[in-house]
């Protein structure tokens, strides 16, 4: 079964996540972006489900660490935010993000970009 990490510093979303995706995927979980990036290097997970406005460290900041990094690098980023600014878009491909979905999302859309993105690795 794949694992998929997922990234975000509002339990609820996190949550809401886990209902969509259990029974399909090992789910895994971190609050921030230290977290995230430590989880990855210990796990590799199949794919990281990732917030972006986040304190400390944002979603872009993660992704640059993680793609800089030869034991994460080739792990698809997904960004997922309730945040739909057009620079946006520059940003997460810029930082190596696979794809990116907004914040409220379709149960069927997320699960769709996952096994597109997933069945790649």
């Amino acid at each position: 079964m794949k694992t998929v990490l997922i990234v975000d510093d509002t339990k609820t979303n996190i949550d809401v996540l886990v209902q969509v995706l259990k029974g399909d995927y090992k789910i895994g979980v971190s609050l921030n972006g230290k977290d995230a990036i430590q989880f990855a290097r210990t796990h590799h997970p199949d794919l990281i489900l990732l917030d972006i406005v986040m304190p400390q460290m944002d979603g872009f900041q993660v992704c640059r660490k993680l793609k800089s990094d030869p034991e994460t690098r080739d792990i698809p980023v997904i960004f997922i935010s309730a945040v739909d600014k057009p620079d946006h878009e520059k940003k997460w491909v810029k930082c190596g993000g696979a794809d990116y979905i907004t914040k409220p999302f379709k149960s069927r859309d997320i699960k769709k970009k996952i096994n597109a993105h997933i069945s790649r690795t």
